[in-house]
């Protein structure tokens, strides 16, 4: 419109950032938890104990053994070890209402960084769903979201790496496209 500002778009509620989350972490271990004092342990969570009043004792590694501390924080994924295996949180599923059930991401390399890292994250919709597009400083984390009622996982890989060398790709590339390490997450 006259103003140049974009209808019912407020920048500091509208707005979201993505960051390389590998990134962050370190720069979080090694500038305010390290100088803290906190110690930082890399190794398998494998089980957990209780207390009596059913809250999380202390969790069992496979390197360091148990481990205590006043908060954790279930990052186990998927496998969700302290919330449903251990405190029996049930998991809620939305498939009545959310159709698209499975993704298939990966993470490609420039050919053109000057051309190809975006300030913005872009999403498109493909045959069953919409690839992500997040250009990072030294990748482009990509992936399709789609519903596993449309496609099958070599279905969905085939339509992932049809995207990745369409002309919706800035830079688009057969080689790269076909190179890419596709996980599959349900």
């Amino acid at each position: 419109n006259e103003d140049r500002k974009i209808r019912n778009f407020n920048f500091w509620q509208d707005t979201a950032y993505h960051m390389d989350a590998a990134l962050f972490g370190e720069y979080l271990k090694n500038h305010l938890c390290l100088p803290a004092g906190m110690t930082h342990i890399v190794d398998t969570v494998v089980d957990a104990t209780q207390n009596e009043d059913g809250t999380i004792k202390e969790i069992l590694t496979e390197k360091h053994g148990a481990i205590t501390a006043d908060l954790f924080v279930d990052c186990t994924g998927f496998k969700s070890l302290l919330l449903e295996q251990k405190l029996k949180v049930p998991f809620i599923s939305f498939h009545d209402t959310l159709l698209n059930d499975r993704a298939v991401a990966t993470v490609i390399p420039y050919i053109d960084r000057d051309r190809e890292l975006e300030n913005y994250t872009s999403c498109t919709a493909i045959e069953s769903g919409w690839v992500w597009n997040i250009p990072l400083w030294n990748r482009i984390g990509t992936g399709y979201v789609y519903s596993s009622e449309f496609a099958t996982e070599e279905q969905a890989e085939a339509q992932l790496r049809k995207h990745l060398k369409s002309n919706r790709m800035i830079c688009p590339d057969a080689k790269r496209a076909d190179g890419a390490e596709l996980r599959h997450i349900k």
